[in-house]
């Protein structure tokens, strides 16, 4: 695979949902991934879109990393609003609707992988990284009340 890669910024090309890849090439992609986060001062997860590979594999690594290998979000509860940043959007930050916890089940893991409310950070990049791979970013995930004209809006009533 290709040894230089870039954080890819194009909306277009990361709005395309990856394919799957078998266990074995996932984790050398996981491997790839984990190299290039570590490059990144500020990130905390990476998908293999925002370095130009298609294939439906991210990393988390907010405590101990995490490879995920055409991962899916099971189950879900309590909703949140968080702010959210994004290694290919280098200075944007947008409020979006996220869930507290989720069950995730990836081809890598026998068992249902859990993140929650006790690592928050770890459940929301998790969430982010998972919606890379299907072709959503966080822009698609903005909360009403985070898009302009109703910050105007609000602004304007005091």
């Amino acid at each position: 695979m290709n040894e230089n890669y870039q954080i890819v910024t194009d909306r277009n090309k990361l709005s395309q949902a990856c394919k799957k890849v078998t266990v074995p090439e996932g984790i050398e992609i996981g491997k790839i991934l984990l190299k290039e986060l570590k490059k990144e001062r500020t990130g905390v997860g990476l998908a293999a879109n925002q370095i130009g590979i298609d294939a439906a594999v991210c990393v988390v690594k907010v405590g101990q990393p995490v490879v995920l290998v055409n991962p899916v979000i099971k189950n879900s509860f309590k909703k949140i609003f968080p702010l959210e940043a994004c290694l290919s959007f280098p200075g944007e930050q947008v409020t979006t609707q996220r869930w507290a916890n989720i069950a995730v089940k990836a081809d890598n893991h026998k068992d249902l992988l859990y993140f929650g409310e006790d690592n928050l950070l770890e459940c929301i990049c998790t969430q982010h990284e998972i919606d890379h791979l299907n072709g959503i970013t966080m822009f698609d995930r903005q909360n009403e009340l985070d898009k302009a004209p109703n910050i105007e809006y609000i602004k304007n009533i005091k």
